[in-house]
């Protein structure tokens, strides 16, 4: 017998130092505690709220400040008015 089989026998024949009995229905309890306690759930919620609030401001701004689509046609490089040149382009942002 080694010195370790000597203290593992030697630990299971001690009594143990805590009842463990309700050790399960303690656990629980601390749970359901800590659960009721939602004076700092709102923190909890700050991130994804903000998030929401960036996602919905974004979608808004973007589609106040599209312009509006308009139409084009296939042969409109050859014609008088091209909105797609890049002259046009260039003049429209200077």
């Amino acid at each position: 017998m080694t010195e370790l089989d000597r203290l593992l026998t030697r630990l299971a024949q001690a009594p143990a130092d805590h009842d463990l009995s309700q050790l399960e229905a303690d656990v629980w309890t601390r749970i359901d505690a800590k659960g009721k306690n939602t004076s700092l759930g709102w923190v909890r919620a700050l991130p994804v709220t903000a998030t929401s609030f960036a996602l919905l401001m974004g979608f808004a701004t973007a589609a106040v400040s599209t312009p509006p689509r308009q139409t084009f046609h296939d042969m409109a490089v050859f014609s008088a008015h091209t909105p797609l040149a890049p002259s046009t382009l260039l003049a429209r942002h200077s």
